[in-house]
């Protein structure tokens, strides 16, 4: 009995394993009729790919263009990342032929012909040791030149009117207490320099008056002798 149970659990086991097997098998291939829409994912093999291409090939999907545009965009994104710059510029094709056109679609269309630019150099300089020709350097500088010009530029944020009143108020007052202080040190330099001129102390002269003593003459009598007084 017990071994009819494992029996029985086994052959569950592996059918349920095999269901999911077939299962993940189905989502990580692309139909036959989505690759004869879209032959340039034949070969793919990224589940984020192929994601993609089901999506784009589901029957729900056909008729919604908006979509299937947005779809073939992250698909063209989606190969450049991975260096597939040729099937991206493929794809990139597919969209301009259907008149769509949008900044991003731009970007991957420059890093993809960057890259392809690049790596075609890295040939000449490692593997084949030669130089760019003169037919090939004009167009290289020129395009050096154009990215030079069209360098992002970083801007620095603007300071709020307070941020700037109070930056303004501290360079004030910042200039006004260094002029006051070079000003103290001029003039303290000159005090030190000049000499310091004597104190005059006004001198007071006293008139002194002499008073001469008045001298009382005697009245004079007549007739009389000086000795007179004498006698008495």
């Amino acid at each position: 009995m017990l071994n009819k149970y494992n029996l029985i659990l086994t052959f569950v086991l592996t059918a349920s394993l095999t269901q999911f097997s077939f299962a993940k098998d189905q989502t990580q291939e692309i139909s036959k009729s989505c690759l004869k829409d879209y032959p340039v994912a034949a070969g793919d093999t990224d589940a984020e790919l192929i994601n993609f291409y089901n999506q784009l090939c589901d029957k729900g999907n056909r008729k919604n263009d908006a979509l299937k545009q947005e779809l073939l965009l992250k698909i063209a994104q989606r190969y450049q990342g991975l260096g597939y710059n040729l099937k991206a510029l493929e794809v990139i094709n597919q969209l301009r032929s259907q008149n769509v056109s949008s900044r991003e679609l731009t970007d991957v269309t420059f890093l993809a012909g960057v890259s392809i630019a690049q790596n075609a150099l890295n040939q000449m300089r490692s593997t084949e040791l030669r130089s760019l020709t003169e037919t090939s350097y004009a167009p290289a500088k020129q395009l050096a030149e154009t990215i030079r010009f069209a360098q992002p530029t970083v801007e620095k944020p603007l300071e709020s009117e307070d941020e700037s009143f109070k930056s303004k108020s501290n360079k004030s007052s910042k200039s006004s207490l260094k002029s006051t202080t070079q000003s103290k040190r001029n003039k303290s330099t000159v005090s030190a320099d000049k000499p310091s001129k004597p104190k005059t102390v006004a001198k007071t002269t006293a008139t002194v008056k002499k008073e001469q003593p008045a001298v009382k003459s005697a009245p004079a009598h007549s007739g009389s002798s000086p000795f007179a007084s004498l006698n008495k």
